[in-house]
């Protein structure tokens, strides 16, 4: 692991990993740079350890005997909601990454661990500890400000009671890519990227002009207009007669931890060989339009020809290229507004909203004119197709087993496609 030179980082630290060599391992390199470190081998000791020591920052393994990593951070969380937590953790464990993102771990850092990520990882979640350490150690409020902003080591930003800034600090340039003159004087909304919702901003407005603290994710532009997000953190600062003179905003960059989110939320609701929708999500939005009554609704059913003796002849890259084929014949005839999923290894299903029995054969029309394309036509000759439409929410059900009927008689019946007619019933 190689961390910044001649850094150390003055917090306390729980570290929880059962495997005895990586813990061994991880336990040496950061006791060379963490004023106190503790150590424990499953997540019932590592709580057992946080709640006798408090440490500033928890790292854990999720995989563990007696109690995992995210049963012992869910605990944490209840003990103390500021607490910095750290996951080693890996993209292919979807439900646990999605577990993570309940219990609000701070900082995840992927297996096998690049040493230098979970250096930047420990340094963001120190630097915000040794923030919050420097604020509540102030007794007044602008006796703290004025020796925690200069040396801040998170963007921070004072307005005006009417919005206005008046004050950003170094990090804040780094952050945004302006320049303190550019900002001074002007209202935040210069940052506003569109992305946070309107009420957001009216939460944030309400709370601090009654007094009260507000902490929330912002979703805000950077000069260069790329988006960053930060988790902020804003309070109204009073004179000696209590009366609010001036907000102060602390923030920390969250970006990163937001794009993974936005990852693990693609790979919950598609497929990831084709980029299409899965069939939890064709499922969910099945049970959306019944629920909505959302008619008339048409079912197309697909799967490939022959997939099975490709991948056994030719080998799977080979069917995996048949599949890409055939999913870039349903991406040409269905519009923006459908949902087309992948339920199957050789499967697909197309819910088309508000189509009625001419919009879904102008839709299969399209599927099969790609047999005359030449990039195209080999994969749409190996599709069988089925469609049937619903006009009411209690024939959805046997609507798909119609469809999905009307797709294996094709594939018996038909080795040239036959008249759009005979598909639709």
């Amino acid at each position: 692991m190689r961390f910044p030179e001649n850094e150390h980082y003055d917090i306390s630290l729980l570290y929880v990993e059962d495997e005895r060599v990586t813990r061994e391992l991880v336990t040496r390199i950061l006791q060379r740079f963490i004023t106190e470190l503790f150590v424990a081998e499953n997540g019932q000791q590592g709580l057992q350890f946080f709640c006798e020591k408090r440490p500033d920052i928890v790292l854990t393994d999720i995989m563990m005997p007696v109690m995992n990593g995210l049963e012992m951070c869910r605990e944490i969380r209840k003990i103390d909601k500021d607490s910095q937590l750290i996951v080693l953790t890996a993209y292919s464990d979807t439900e646990n990454l999605l577990e993570c993102i309940d219990i609000g771990i701070n900082q995840y850092v992927q297996k096998p661990v690049e040493f230098a990520k979970l250096a930047r990882a420990i340094e963001t979640c120190s630097n915000y500890t040794l923030l919050k350490r420097r604020l509540v150690r102030q007794d007044a409020r602008i006796q703290m400000l004025s020796q925690a902003v200069e040396q801040a080591p998170a963007p921070i930003m004072i307005t005006s009671l009417q919005g206005n800034i008046e004050y950003v600090n170094n990090i804040f340039t780094r952050l945004t890519g302006y320049e303190a003159e550019e900002v001074l004087g002007r209202n935040p909304r210069l940052l506003k990227s569109e992305l946070t919702a309107k009420e957001v901003y009216e939460d944030l407005w309400r709370n601090i002009t009654q007094g009260k603290e507000w902490k929330g994710e912002l979703a805000n532009r950077h000069k260069d207009g790329t988006i960053y997000w930060e988790m902020a953190k804003i309070s109204p600062l009073r004179d000696n007669d209590g009366n609010i003179t001036c907000f102060l905003k602390v923030a920390q960059d969250i970006t990163e931890r937001k794009q993974y989110e936005a990852q693990l939320k693609y790979m919950g609701t598609h497929d990831p060989l084709t980029g299409l929708y899965n069939r939890a999500y064709f499922e969910a939005e099945l049970q959306r339009l019944k629920e909505g009554n959302l008619f008339p609704v048409s079912v197309v059913i697909a799967d490939i020809d022959g997939l099975k003796e490709v991948n056994d002849n030719q080998g799977h890259d080979a069917g995996d290229r048949m599949i890409k084929g055939a999913t870039a014949v349903l991406n040409a005839a269905f519009r923006a507004g459908d949902v087309v999923a992948r339920i199957g290894g050789d499967e697909f299903a197309a819910l088309l909203p508000r189509t009625d029995h001419a919009a879904a054969a102008t839709v299969l029309q399209r599927l099969r004119s790609e047999e005359s394309n030449p990039s195209l036509g080999i994969f749409a000759r190996n599709l069988s197709l089925g469609a049937a439409t619903a006009k009411e929410a209690s024939e959805l059900d046997n609507t798909i087993k119609n469809a999905d009927r009307l797709m294996y008689a094709d594939k018996i019946k038909r080795r040239r496609f036959r008249d759009i007619a005979t598909v639709i019933p």
